[in-house]
């Protein structure tokens, strides 16, 4: 199993390799009460299809992550500046993200884009590594591209 690899081999393995409490239902459970519900309703379906001997392995997220999930833990994105109180600047996103000020969340032009955070932070993706963020270059760059037409 992924999550529990020595070395993580994608981000969810990364997030229980820090800090072991960290499981699929830290992020799948649901941010909400709603979303809680949801989630509770798919897995008793679930269930009941299993023990009628009816279920098959899904090939998609019949509730697929909101930003609410992420940012249970991920606000700010950004860390504040080195007083506390000041906005996050592109010093405290090269500290966060080891990429000076070319990260795609230190480019103040990207604050009005919206795209979920699992469109380009894929929890389960394997054609990445630790040193990329788990970001997918096949995944993110059609992405990127809807802005930016001549990469």
């Amino acid at each position: 199993m992924r999550l529990l690899a020595v070395s993580p081999t994608d981000l969810a393995g990364l997030h229980h390799g820090r800090d072991s409490s960290v499981g699929c239902i830290a992020c799948h459970g649901g941010h909400d009460t709603r979303m809680r519900l949801a989630v509770r309703a798919v897995a008793a379906l679930d269930t009941l299809t299993f023990l009628v001997g009816a279920y098959r392995e899904p090939t998609h997220m019949k509730l697929p992550l909101r930003d609410a999930e992420c940012r249970q833990c991920h606000t700010p994105i950004l860390r504040p500046g080195p007083t506390g109180g000041e906005a996050p600047t592109f010093a405290a996103e090269a500290e966060t993200e080891g990429r000076a000020g070319t990260s795609y969340h230190a480019i103040r032009e990207h604050d009005t884009v919206r795209v979920v955070c699992v469109r380009c932070h894929g929890a389960h993706t394997t054609d990445s590594d630790a040193a990329r963020r788990f970001i997918s270059k096949t995944a993110v760059a059609p992405i990127c591209r809807d802005c930016h037409k001549d990469m």
